[in-house]
């Protein structure tokens, strides 16, 4: 009777530690169509951005999310403001603990994967000529078929913006639209 409470026990306490190793998931299918180069111009003024699909793996954090990193390129005629460009091929790692702090400048995801909100996102920017600092990114998509693809990149930051760096203002434009190549 013993060893059949025993056996009972350990069992109970095995099921109660898996149910706690719980792993957070927040996927969403709809990104890959994010993938790729966009472009705005505008008189003398060229924005490239280039986004990469990445499911992130987490081990400390015990989560799966599917995220789009992004490289961006601001030129004026042909001086180059600010890029990162030139990593957007960079190596991404499988778990996201690794990943290096200061790379990609982009960070984007969809926080409500459903079809209906699949053409919208939310992240951050982190503005290179402005010590790093991240601005609030939200974007809108549109177009597709025979036509163009749009993107609406709209960008803010908060009041205290700067309060720490001294940072003033953003390098981009608030508001543009990018067309996908």
């Amino acid at each position: 009777m013993k060893k059949i409470l025993v056996i009972f026990f350990i069992l109970f306490c095995q099921k109660n530690l898996a149910q706690n190793i719980n792993t957070h998931y927040d996927t969403c299918q709809y990104l890959t169509q994010y993938e790729g180069e966009w472009l705005y111009t505008n008189n003398q003024d060229t924005i490239r951005i280039f986004l990469r699909y990445k499911r992130d793996y987490s081990i400390g954090a015990n989560y799966v999310s599917d995220n789009l990193y992004g490289w961006h390129e601001y030129k004026q005629g042909n001086i180059v403001i600010e890029s990162d460009y030139a990593n957007r091929f960079m190596y991404l790692p499988f778990y996201t603990d690794s990943l290096v702090n200061s790379l990609p400048s982009i960070n984007l995801l969809n926080y409500n994967c459903t079809l209906e909100n699949s053409n919208k996102l939310q992240g951050y920017i982190k503005d290179i000529l402005q010590s790093n600092e991240s601005h609030a990114l939200r974007t809108h998509m549109w177009g597709g078929g025979n036509f163009p693809v749009y993107m609406l990149w709209k960008q803010s930051f908060s009041e205290n913006h700067g309060a720490m760096t001294g940072a003033f203002g953003m390098t981009l434009p608030r508001e543009f639209i990018l067309i996908k190549q």
